[in-house]
């Protein structure tokens, strides 16, 4: 073989390095006369708009009346406007450690702030002023921001909402301990004069004119009237002063009414009314606060002997669905209308009010009743008609 033919473009060698030199040649000139030319546009045009973007935003913050800083990732403050200069003492910030200015900065990463384009609140007091600080930061700029917002009279108005708050709950607590003092005060020698009221009326009991009996009886009955006004107005005090605290314990809910039954035994013999109870229950066994239970059933019995004058009140304990105990207390007696049934659970409302009204009583027994029940998961229900009477349904959860 002879050199001529060794470098003869018949050798394939020789052709493949050529067509190699001259497809590395095109590269190279498409890449410097194209794409470099194309990425240093590209870079450009992306600066540009970075900086009309960082133009904007100081244009922006100048413009802000609250103080605005940007700073960098050591956190010294790159710019700021004229309410952010007048923070510092010299009057210009530019250059100075953020944290110079406001000192709660020095608890924030602020390099780890840029980089994870965090968003940060903070609360300082400056040159006697309270101030909220939004913290920001932005990764691809290097940068971070911070605005300020004077939040002094917000501050001030709260303080003065929290001071109003403290005296209205000194206020109540003041009107729950005059209640409960004045409700010691009063049953106290209530329940006095009502035990010397009793032993003279057994002294007195085969001499006693029917008059003299009577009026043994007008005492006994006001008596335990008062005390009944000044235990509901304690209660309702409780329950709107949310100073109530339930006690749950187990107790037999048959044994409970046969208690409170006995308490109207004499007003419904007086009255010549029919009590029935009839339980369809094997275990009568519920968990719930007894007192609450004791109120709210208490005040629903003072309502049906109170409001029939003739004919009788049943009493109804059945199981529900889910183990969930039923009580029911029904009356003959007056009723209620449509439209006063909306607000029965309202404090100091009656159907009839007024000096001349045919019944006594303060309205409050059936919103103690309702409020107890709320607090205590148990649903009461009424249905009532006009004239023929009352069913109030206690469903225990």
């Amino acid at each position: 073989m002879t050199t001529e033919s060794i470098f003869s473009l018949n050798n394939p060698v020789v052709y493949s390095l050529l067509l190699l030199i001259i497809i590395l040649v095109i590269i190279y000139i498409f890449y410097r006369f194209i794409i470099q030319p194309m990425r240093i546009h590209f870079d450009n045009e992306k600066n540009d708009i970075k900086l009309k973007h960082l133009e904007l935003m100081a244009a922006f913050s100048e413009l802000d009346p609250e103080p605005v800083f940007r700073f960098d990732r050591f956190g010294n403050i790159i710019m700021t406007n004229k309410a952010g200069n007048d923070l510092d003492l010299s009057r210009y910030a530019i250059n100075k450690p953020l944290e110079s200015i406001i000192p709660e900065v020095a608890q924030i990463d602020l390099d780890s702030c840029i980089k994870e384009n965090k968003n940060l609140i903070i609360m300082s007091k400056l040159n006697g002023k309270t101030y909220q600080f939004a913290v920001r930061g932005f990764s691809r700029m290097q940068i971070g921001q911070i605005y300020g917002s004077d939040i002094t009279e917000l501050k001030l108005a709260e303080e003065k909402l929290k001071l109003a708050l403290q005296r209205v709950e000194e206020s109540e607590k003041l009107k729950t301990d005059f209640l409960a003092q004045m409700s010691h005060e009063i049953r106290s020698p209530l329940t006095a004069m009502l035990g010397f009221n009793l032993i003279i009326k057994d002294q007195y009991s085969n001499r006693s004119s029917e008059d003299l009996g009577y009026a043994f009886d007008a005492v006994e009955k006001s008596g335990r009237r008062l005390i009944r006004t000044m235990d509901q107005l304690l209660n309702m005090s409780q329950l709107q002063t949310t100073t109530y605290k339930k006690r749950l314990e187990e107790f037999e809910l048959v044994n409970l009414l046969k208690k409170l039954i006995l308490e109207f035994q004499s007003e419904i013999t007086e009255k010549k009314l029919k009590l029935t109870m009839n339980t369809e229950v094997g275990e009568s066994k519920i968990i719930n606060d007894i007192y609450a239970v004791t109120q709210i059933i208490q005040n629903i019995l003072d309502n049906a002997v109170k409001f029939t004058n003739k004919g009788e009140i049943q009493i109804h304990l059945e199981n529900g669905s889910k183990g969930i105990k039923v009580l029911t207390i029904s009356d003959t007696g007056i009723g209620m209308s449509e439209e006063y049934i909306k607000k029965i659970f309202t404090p100091f409302t009656q159907e009839v009010m007024g000096y001349n009204r045919p019944f006594e009583g303060n309205g409050l027994g059936l919103a103690i009743s309702k409020r107890y029940a709320d607090l205590n998961n148990i649903n009461i229900q009424v249905e009532s008609v006009k004239n023929k009477g009352t069913k109030v349904f206690l469903i225990f959860n």
